[in-house]
């Protein structure tokens, strides 16, 4: 497919998605998509600025500044993923855990505004790549229109080049807490030292750095075509001068340049390749690793709410953040019928999610308690239809997989668009599953 027709299918996967937040941090991808997805659909999409600590100052103003530029509308949403003990600690997983605090965020601030999907970022390039990120993005659904369109980082740098986008070519711009070593907690204070650092190397002309924090040292990436003139004693003393006014006692220029993703080079391999790579021989597939959760259940039952209001919880709880609320009958004391509402979420939800049942029900109380749930490795393909590319759900143990289902949301868009009944579009995925698949066994 040529990069015309990519651009044209990116135009419509973005259209199907009715009315969208975008999820936008000032970089190429996310521009883009937010410029592309203004263009094709207007008002009915909103690009969000996630800003905490681990986001520099100066990509904030880029960001807004870029957004109203091209008139744009933005909306900045704070999180907290700093308080959030599982995403301080500062594992292999430190980015799933932001991108889960990113997507609930969003996810609330969606159900609030009157949105229909979420959107971000992903390129055809980072199926393969080692970003925890993903899985999250996936368990809240996100869509990835670039993606979906087969556009490479390189295709989308030239189709903003193309638009006249200052952005074309900007460096790539991870989070600071990516420069963070694995083990060592992200604080604010080492998120603060990382970025003075870094402004200050920007300032004596080095645009591609990056400052990794490894304690008292700080080890710095630039360029290899900037090498030479680092390696200049003068400079060198200037570079060493500025990064220890940030607070560092040691300074080491490393001699292999900047490359992205060097924090990874000590994690088990296992470990990346579980967590994003794309299936051998499965291009259009995109694997999430199986986990074990920690969750936090909430229970009561109730005898005299209407269905409407039950609802309503229902939805409201969702939008806060809870993993699932389910509703089921029941037979209570006397005989009387009744419903029984369960919540499951994390425990940072915990107390939000019971002052809503006290709120919103009929309960004199709620239970509450400690589970754990073992989640199959969840991924999705997509097919080829009649009516479009549809994405399945895949729930997986190891090579097996156990469970195929149609995004319903990309089903009902279909039958909408080829005024068709839900259930056709939903049985002609599958098909084309199933037909993919047996191609394979064979």
């Amino acid at each position: 497919m040529d990069l015309a027709a990519k651009a044209a299918l990116l135009t419509e996967k973005i259209r199907e998605l009715e009315s969208v937040l975008v999820a936008y941090s000032g970089g190429t991808d996310s521009a883009y998509l937010a410029y592309a997805a203004h263009r094709a659909l207007g008002d009915e999409m909103l690009a969000v600025i996630a800003d905490s600590p681990s986001m520099p100052r100066a990509e904030l103003e880029a960001a807004l500044n870029f957004a109203t530029e091209h008139g744009i509308p933005t909306h900045i949403l704070h999180t907290a993923e700093l308080e959030k003990p599982e995403y301080a600690r500062n594992d292999s997983q430190r980015c799933f855990h932001c991108k889960d605090e990113l997507f609930t965020v969003m996810e609330r601030a969606r159900a609030e505004l009157g949105f229909e999907r979420l959107a971000y970022g992903m390129n055809a390039d980072d199926q393969g790549e080692f970003r925890p990120g993903q899985k999250a993005a996936a368990l809240h659904h996100a869509s990835a229109p670039l993606a979906e369109a087969g556009l490479t980082k390189a295709e989308i740098r030239t189709l903003a080049r193309g638009a006249g986008l200052s952005v074309w070519d900007k460096p790539a711009s991870a989070c600071l807490s990516s420069r963070i070593e694995y083990g060592r907690a992200v604080t604010g204070e080492n998120l603060m030292q990382v970025e003075r650092a870094e402004a200050a190397l920007h300032r004596l002309g080095f645009a591609q750095v990056r400052v990794r924090h490894h304690g008292e040292l700080a080890r710095v990436e630039i360029v290899r075509a900037d090498l030479p003139r680092a390696l200049d004693l003068a400079m060198l003393d200037r570079m060493s001068a500025a990064v220890r006014a940030a607070g560092f006692l040691y300074v080491t220029l490393d001699t292999q340049g900047y490359r992205s993703g060097s924090m990874n080079d000590v994690l088990p391999i296992a470990e990346i390749i579980g967590s994003g790579a794309s299936a051998e021989g499965s291009p259009n597939k995109v694997q999430v690793q199986s986990f074990e959760q920690a969750i936090t259940v909430l229970e009561t039952a109730v005898d005299d709410m209407s269905p409407e209001v039950l609802a309503h919880v229902a939805e409201r709880g969702l939008a806060m953040g809870a993993l699932d609320v389910m509703l089921a009958p029941v037979i209570m004391k006397k005989g009387r019928p009744g419903t029984l509402v369960t919540v499951l979420c994390n425990e940072s939800e915990a107390e939000e999610l019971k002052e809503l049942l006290l709120r919103e029900t009929s309960t004199l109380g709620v239970r509450m308690r400690q589970e754990k749930r073992v989640c199959l490795d969840r991924g999705h393909v997509v097919v080829s239809t009649p009516y479009g590319e549809i994405r399945v759900k895949i729930g997986s143990r190891g090579r097996d997989e156990l469970n195929a289902a149609p995004e319903f949301e990309d089903c009902r868009a279909a039958a909408m668009k080829h005024k068709v009944a839900v259930k056709q579009v939903m049985q002609a995925a599958l098909a084309a599953y199933t037909l993919a698949n047996d191609r394979v066994m064979s």
